[in-house]
């Protein structure tokens, strides 16, 4: 019936005359996939309690079995959970992003749950992201001798973990940690011909107000962006011996500072606008523009995810989140001292971590069926014979 979406306000993305589909993210819930909310409420309907899935309120206070008993329960079964798999490859897959900080001798620490280290990316404040070379302790001594190199900068090398930490080379230095502030100026609200903009940067020492701009009746988020981007990048913020600020990039309804030099985080920045009108911009306080450095990517198998909020989900395949609450189950079911019940909960979270552990293979199978078949002495993966 449609054939377009808004983007920005005032911006549109065509999908074409006939119209067509557009995915904007992967989605949100898959068959199996569960909260901590949600296996707190299985918990108790399969335990008989009063709970959220007959209609109670979650039980509370002196109860036997209160959410926050359950939470503890159901993290630590997460990981005795991923233990049993014998820590399955693929089981729980993690990446993330972290601001780097100097370290003493390059020994950075990896995330607290890590167990098996993938790869190290590195991104430089404002550059494309590489690859970190990993190297053990035998290739590394063989690189670097048996005296630690004070180089700083960018690290190209690390050693695998030990201990939970890598060891970088060379070394990030402050100025690894510390790039240049950065923050942002938005619009909204609706465009109105007559409103009067102007922006006012300082460093506390030299405060600038652009010259106004004036809404016009074409005008759309994109065009006023511009034109202020322009009216700051003709300043004195930016130009002559006092300046304080890259020039500014434009995108849509946003305009994106950046300063001169690092850590330029004494910088502040807000707008204003006058006339009569609904269009908005923020911020209009003094804010300061934010640490900005450099970023070091993990991509490891973790012990999972601790769940600590009601959405909060363990970080493995949806089709094992039931493990776990079958696994707190067995256990309840002992308090209750109905053992039958929970030597059946205890058989079904076994039966899971026999799934499981087969998981790195089923998820990785080739996309082209084999010609091969299950009785041919001949076909197959050999090393399964």
């Amino acid at each position: 019936m449609y054939n377009k979406v808004a983007i920005a306000p005032g911006n549109e993305l065509l999908l074409g005359d006939s119209g067509g589909k557009l995915i904007l993210q992967p989605p949100g819930q898959t068959a199996g996939n569960m909260s901590l909310t949600d296996m707190q409420n299985r918990v108790w309907s399969l335990l008989r309690e009063p709970g959220p899935d007959s209609g109670y309120p979650p039980p509370s206070g002196q109860a036997d079995f209160p959410a926050s008993t359950v939470q503890r329960d159901l993290n630590l079964a997460l990981g005795q959970f991923i233990s049993a798999t014998g820590i399955a490859l693929s089981l729980s897959e993690r990446r993330v992003d972290l601001p780097v900080f100097v370290v003493p001798n390059g020994d950075y620490p990896v995330p607290a749950d890590l167990v098996s280290l993938t790869q190290i990316e590195y991104t430089p404040a404002g550059q494309n992201l590489y690859e970190l070379t990993g190297l053990d302790f035998s290739a590394w001594r063989d690189k670097f001798g048996l005296v630690q190199s004070p180089d700083t900068g960018q690290p190209y090398y690390y050693r695998r973990p030990y201990a939970g930490y890598v060891r970088l080379q060379p070394i990030p230095s402050l100025g690894n940690a510390v790039g240049p502030g950065i923050g942002q100026v938005g619009l909204g609200g609706t465009v109105l011909a007559g409103q009067r903009i102007t922006i006012t940067l300082s460093n506390g020492v030299t405060t600038v107000t652009t010259l106004p701009y004036t809404v016009q009746v074409t005008d759309t988020f994109a065009t006023i962006a511009v034109a202020l981007a322009t009216a700051i990048n003709v300043s004195a913020a930016v130009t002559g011996p006092t300046a304080f600020l890259a020039p500014p990039t434009p995108v849509q309804n946003v305009i994106n500072l950046t300063a001169a030099n690092p850590p330029g985080t004494s910088i502040t920045y807000y707008g204003t606008i006058s006339g009569a009108g609904t269009l908005t911009i923020s911020p209009v306080q003094a804010t300061n523009l934010s640490p900005n450095g450099d970023i070091i990517s993990f991509y490891y198998t973790s012990l999972g995810t601790v769940m600590v909020n009601p959405g909060d989900t363990p970080g493995i395949p949806p089709q094992f989140h039931m493990a776990i609450v079958y696994r707190v189950l067995a256990d309840y079911w002992k308090i209750k001292q109905d053992f039958s019940q929970s030597k059946d909960y205890a058989s079904e979270f076994t039966a899971a971590v026999r799934e499981a552990k087969g998981y790195d293979l089923d998820s990785d199978r080739a996309t082209s069926p084999t010609i091969g078949y299950d009785d041919d002495d001949d076909a197959g993966w050999p090393q399964y014979k």
